[in-house]
């Protein structure tokens, strides 16, 4: 009976010994295995993870860019639709606010008006407002500068107000500033009136380039 029981403790033994290479196998085989997968992870996985992401926000910024240049292109085009619907307004203001005391449109009105209702056009003259004169109008302008237009003309005072409601709606947006009469009659019955009219220069002559 104890020969039979050392005769099991040997195979036991011996089943052992041959067992521990295999063992010691295995696990070095599992370690190898869950170094290489972190190792995957950290140089493969993760610089991956990290170029994905860094594609992603070049995207999201050429989809912005992209966006705002649409945008800009969208608001080009209004203003380009705007600019040749309006075409003919933009060219005559130039006549309208003209460079360089360059009252060429207004005085092509004057004498039209002037005759089409009974009067004489003696004479016409331009000077700059200055100083406190212009510091009275309270204007606060650094493009368009005031000029006073001084208009001497002879008719019958029955035609004046039509004078000078046609003279207040020529398309330089005058201003009617004031207006003098002689009190003497001339051997005709006409009347000698100045008409003082504002309106504006630009003098920069080259702000329309």
């Amino acid at each position: 009976m104890a020969i039979e029981d050392n005769s099991e403790r040997k195979v036991e033994y011996v089943k052992i010994a041959k067992e521990g290479p295999d063992k010691k196998a295995e696990t070095i085989f599992t370690g190898l295995t869950y170094i290489a997968a972190i190792l995957l992870i950290v140089f493969a996985i993760v610089p991956t993870f990290n170029t994905v992401k860094s594609i992603d926000k070049e995207i999201k910024k050429k989809e912005r860019i992209s966006a705002a240049l649409k945008n800009k292109l969208q608001t080009l085009s209004r203003l380009d639709e705007q600019y040749n619907n309006n075409k003919k307004a933009f060219e005559d203001i130039t006549l309208i606010f003209p460079a360089d005391e360059n009252f060429s449109l207004l005085l092509a009105n004057i004498e039209p008006i002037v005759t089409r209702n009974s009067f004489v056009l003696k004479s016409i003259s331009f000077s700059e407002v200055k100083g406190s004169a212009k510091e009275d109008l309270g204007l606060n302008t650094t493009v368009l500068i005031p000029y006073n237009v001084r208009i001497n003309v002879g008719g019958n005072k029955s035609n004046l107000m039509i004078l000078l409601k046609e003279l207040e709606s020529l398309p330089m947006y005058p201003v009617i500033e004031g207006i003098s009469y002689s009190n003497k009659i001339e051997k005709d019955g006409t009347t000698n009136y100045s008409i003082t009219l504002r309106v504006y220069n630009i003098e920069d002559v080259n702000f329309y380039e």
